[in-house]
């Protein structure tokens, strides 16, 4: 862990709802301090000098620019989490990464050299590339905003420099700092992109001769070099690396190549020199890096990495107690649809569809990301066929209480982030949590990939993985930049995502599903009106085709239960009043059950993994659950004893998965369809917690 210095007098004990624990460090935008959310996560939290923001107004610009950062894709960077302000100063607080800076480990450990320096390389531009592509250029990209972490570089500290020059007050202040500042930020020209790639290349001469490549020593100094000598460059060994960072220090911008062709060229795939140009992506390309160790470690073991510090975002629907959502609330303005996009257009013509991958966008061939011991290959290659067709994403909605016998504990107990849920699996569950929201739906939380562990994830409001083909579906939380809401179809080991615009504001898309052949997604789909949201239809996402059609459906009550696949994927289905109406994929009734019972809350499988059975209550006392024939007609419905109307789903075709009150809180168990218990899957300890959160179970592939 960086060095943390005590607070002194006049430090705040809080911000917000962060706890302050030390000092980080102190420069000149303000103090960095060490601090801890409420679920004890630790985060770091930046606290700005109050002359740099100006006025409240000023402030107020400020965290809502800095706020862009947060559609940063987390690789290779440390995710914003918040902004905000306090005692009118601006805050942000990211992800704490637990290590030293690059200028720190080349000071005390001398220069990089060979595969460390490459590596470092790779990891940096690699954050560059998933900055440029949220539309953020960093500005002051230096070796003190390159912490080295156990699994690699990581860049903080972007899109401040930007705000503060829209926002300070203070004539002539410098903005960025002089050693690493590319020639267009000294001149009216002004930054761009490009002035990162000038800066990361003067940062690799840093780390490559342990000396800016510019000097240190005065200001105008300093500036002259930059504007008129050339940089040596003899420190960089490798033929290539040096080409490279000799193209990217070129005095004219144009000159230089972009982040992502630097990427591709550190990976041997792009000709040399600032005309090379990245031929196009494949549009169904989508990465799949493996789990990486320590990138930079030259002789000495690298610090472990921080936690993921906690999002806050606007929800989807909730239901009417639980987070995840469900049938509309009966409070006005409990939907939260996707906020605005704070750049770009406000208008659109009619008819254009945008997509694009929010990581690395122009980018084919191979990504590489580096590991301890060798680089990770990350393919952008087409999306794999499912060989299988397993159940869409199950979660959990409202509920209530019967007693039930005791079941026998499961094995490996896992404590969800932010909340006082223990999860508990065991080997061969036909269903994992994927991902869960806390707080009415403010707050989301992931299962990654490579660890089997959850972090908040700012950029959704629902999250729903397909196990299968490794993909997910997420309800973006922002709105493109021609107001329309978007569903990102995204590569959930790799993270990267193709973004489909879908309905045009102001209606929005929740409840993401996959069909049980991985080709097509589902949203219900609402719309806002006068502070509330009514029901407006459901949208059908291509996965190859990365295209969404949105189809409005008229009939009475349709979508106030929200939809879900047929067995066979070619309808979907919901409640409509007393009967359950089935529209294949152009809108248009396939046919309707009538004499079903009523509707049962089921956030995973409705329909049994056979396909033969759903649920529902059979009674409007909600007092017994049936599982009922997909075909209709006369046939008996199962009657399964226990009452509980917050569901998480089908087990199997034999077990459900359900939620019952338990000494003062909840659990999640499975029952057989005689009601029977026979394990627990989850334990929620505090009712008020438990009435505000949703849970996306998945099935797993077999």
């Amino acid at each position: 862990m960086p060095d943390l210095a005590a607070l002194r007098p006049g430090d705040p004990a809080t911000v917000g709802e962060y706890r302050l624990a030390g000092r980080l460090g102190e420069g000149g935008q303000g103090i960095v301090y060490l601090a801890t959310n409420p679920a004890g996560t630790k985060v770091a939290l930046k606290l700005l000098r109050s002359d740099l923001a100006g006025d409240a107004e000023a402030s107020e610009r400020f965290v809502r620019e800095v706020a862009l950062a947060r559609r940063v894709a987390p690789f290779c960077t440390a995710q914003v989490v918040e902004t905000g302000l306090f005692g009118g100063r601006p805050y942000i607080v990211s992800e704490y990464i637990d290590g030293p800076t690059l200028t720190d480990v080349v000071r005390e450990q001398g220069p990089r050299s060979g595969t460390s320096l490459h590596r470092l390389a790779i990891g940096t531009v690699t954050a560059l590339v998933a900055i440029h592509q949220a539309g953020i250029v960093h500005r002051d990209f230096k070796p003190s905003n390159v912490v080295l972490a156990s699994d690699g570089p990581r860049v903080i500290d972007f899109g401040i420099a930007k705000a503060l020059d829209l926002t300070s007050t203070l004539t002539g202040a410098v903005i960025g700092t002089p050693s690493y500042m590319a020639p267009e930020q000294l001149t009216e020209t002004g930054p761009g992109p490009k002035s990162d790639l000038f800066a990361w290349a003067c940062t690799l001469l840093f780390a490559a001769s342990g000396q800016p490549p510019f000097g240190q020593d005065s200001v105008p100094a300093v500036v002259n070099r930059i504007l008129h000598n050339e940089a040596d460059t003899g420190s960089l060994t490798d033929p290539a690396l040096r080409a490279l960072v000799t193209d990217c220090l070129a005095k004219d911008p144009a000159r230089r190549p972009s982040s992502s062709e630097a990427l591709m060229r550190l990976l041997g795939h792009a000709p040399g020199g600032p005309s090379g140009r990245v031929p196009p992506a494949d549009p169904r390309a989508h990465a799949a890096p493996a789990p990486s160790p320590g990138l930079l470690q030259q002789g000495t073991a690298a610090a472990a990495p921080g936690g993921a510090g906690s999002g806050a975002a606007g929800g989807p629907p909730g239901g009417a107690s639980g987070g995840a959502p469900g049938r509309p609330p009966a409070v006005p303005g409990a939907y939260q649809p996707p906020g605005p996009y704070l750049q770009g257009p406000a208008t659109r013509p009619a008819g254009r569809r945008r997509t694009g991958w929010v990581v690395a966008g122009g980018v084919a061939g191979a990504l590489v990301l580096a590991a301890a011991s060798a680089f990770v290959a990350v393919r952008l290659s087409g999306i794999p066929e499912r060989t299988t067709s397993p159940t869409p994403s199950t979660a959990a909605i409202t509920t209530s209480a019967p007693p039930g016998t005791t079941a026998p504990p499961a094995t490996r107990p896992l404590s969800l982030p932010g909340t006082s849920v223990k999860l508990e699996e065991r080997d061969g569950d036909p269903i994992r949590l994927a991902s869960y929201t806390v707080d009415g739906g403010k707050r989301l939380y992931v299962r990654k990939h490579a660890t089997g562990r959850f972090a908040s994830d700012p950029r959704y409001f629902e999250y729903a993985l397909d196990p299968a083909t490794n993909r997910a579906l997420g309800t973006d939380v922002d709105y493109s930049t021609d107001l329309y809401a978007t569903v990102s179809i995204i590569d959930h080991v790799s993270d990267a995502r193709r973004v489909v615009e879908l309905s045009p504001k102001p209606v929005f898309p929740t409840t993401p599903r996959w069909s049980p052949d991985g080709r097509y997604g589902l949203v219900t789909l609402y719309k806002g009106a006068d502070g509330n949201a009514v029901e407006h239809g459901f949208g059908i996402i291509d996965v190859a085709a990365e295209k969404g059609r949105v189809f409005e459906i008229k009939d009475e009550g349709a979508g106030e239960w929200r939809f879900f696949w047929d067995a066979d994927g070619r309808a979907v289905g919901t409640w409509t009043g007393g009967r359950m109406r089935f529209y294949d994929l152009n809108g248009k009734v396939v046919r309707t059950l009538t004499g079903v019972g009523t509707p049962v809350w089921v956030e995973g499988d409705d329909i049994s993994p056979s396909g033969t059975r759903f649920l529902a209550h059979c009674t409007s006392a909600g007092t017994s659950l049936c599982a009922r024939p997909t075909s209709g007609g006369d046939a008996e419905p199962i009657t399964i004893p226990f009452a509980s109307n917050r569901l998480i789903g089908w087990w199997d075709d034999d077990h459900l998965a359900v939620w019952r009150a338990r000494g003062g809180g909840y659990e999640a168990v499975v029952i057989d369809l005689a009601g029977k218990v026979s394990r627990v899957l989850a334990t929620a300890g505090k009712k008020a917690e438990f009435d505000k959160m949703g849970f996306r179970f998945s099935r797993v592939s077999p």
